[in-house]
């Protein structure tokens, strides 16, 4: 069987999309030795920001789209085709798998053009109606996809994700060296990690931060890392009138090995994200070793279940009083944290590979 996948969103800084795709192609090399598998990305000439990843195993091998987006001339050979994308041009030659991650802009809007939109609900409907089988990354996924194309609903597969197995507890007081000399972060901090657009929240949690220091006096910083965008200026800003800009750290973008490093020295990982599809940084959370508080809603209270501190995202005094919990009382912080390992090793790469392969092979 010939199996190609999509691998364009692992070339660049890699965010949720390409995380997914990195650990599902590593995962089915590891179970998978018959099949022979075609990395499909599309490169311009002369373009050398964008690096071809090392092949995981002898039969794998990049099928790379210089000239023109046209995948299927570059895969003429495949029988199916995976992605996470709703730009490929349909073709009849090979059976389209797509993973939906999240309805993101039809569920918040705002701050999309209303062609953008339309477009993007046009491509979702033919791409659904295109796909063998749609892959969902959390049932919250499943059950928005539903109520926006009930068409789509008896070919969604729920598969959740796996975690990435390079995050895990790393030495406290090493880790704090390393992000001091060079981040310039030192002391006891809250972490968040991700995005900077008005779903995030992060807003809401630089309010509850202003809260923990007035009412709690608490020494932490809060430290926040993910590239920074149009939203940073004004989090920034609302920093510096409170007060306590000294103590809010945007680092940008931070690269996975030194991202571990900052969870693994953190006091608490918070995440009140209004909505994800599924939520990555939680899970690195848990295998690192680090308390979560979390929001209750979309996929984080479902993939978080009783190993974090779930609160309404929209409510900030009990989001302040959650990670106030989490920090001020010892005992309950390390039972959190080890629920979150244990938590974490439901989600297997493994697992999720097998049960993909398994819709490939069922085409």
């Amino acid at each position: 069987m010939n199996i190609a996948i999509d691998i364009r969103s692992t070339l660049k800084n890699r965010t949720g999309i390409g995380t997914y795709t990195f650990g599902l192609v590593n995962a089915l090399a590891k179970i998978d030795r018959e099949s022979n598998y075609l990395l499909y990305s599309y490169v311009r000439l002369f373009d050398f920001k964008r690096r071809l990843w090392r092949l995981p195993g002898r039969n794998f091998r990049h099928k790379v789209d210089r000239l023109s987006f046209r995948p299927d001339r570059a895969l003429k050979d495949a029988d199916v085709l995976h992605t996470s994308s709703y730009d490929m041009p349909h073709s009849v030659s090979y059976g389209l798998f797509t993973t939906v991650h999240d309805l993101i802009p039809l569920i918040f809007p705002e701050g999309y053009a209303d062609d953008y939109l339309q477009k993007l609900e046009g491509s979702l409907k033919r791409v659904f109606s295109e796909s063998k089988a749609i892959i969902a990354d959390s049932v919250n996924t499943k059950n928005d996809i539903e109520r926006s194309f009930p068409g789509a609903a008896k070919r969604i597969e729920v598969v959740y994700p796996g975690r990435d197995e390079s995050f895990k507890a790393l030495d406290k007081g090493q880790s704090r060296k390393k992000i001091k000399d060079k981040y310039g972060v030192e002391g006891s901090f809250l972490l968040y990690s991700g995005g900077m657009d008005h779903r995030k929240n992060v807003i809401r949690l630089v309010e509850a931060f202003e809260i923990l220091k007035g009412r709690h006096k608490i020494s932490h910083k809060l430290v926040l890392t993910g590239a920074k965008g149009k939203k940073t200026a004004n989090m920034e800003n609302t920093a510096k009138r409170s007060g306590i800009g000294k103590d809010v750290i945007f680092t940008g973008y931070v690269p996975y090995d030194d991202l571990k490093h900052f969870y693994s020295a953190a006091d608490c990982f918070v995440y009140p994200s209004l909505y994800e599809g599924f939520g990555f940084p939680i899970l690195e959370a848990f295998a690192s070793n680090v308390p979560v508080v979390t929001s209750s809603t979309s996929s984080c209270g479902e993939i978080a279940s009783d190993a974090a501190v779930t609160v309404d995202p929209s409510d900030t005094e009990q989001l302040s009083e959650a990670i106030w919990k989490v920090i001020s009382d010892r005992e309950f912080a390390c039972s959190l944290a080890e629920k979150g390992r244990e938590r974490a090793k439901d989600f297997s790469w493994e697992s999720s590979a097998k049960h993909v392969l398994e819709l490939f092979r069922g085409n």
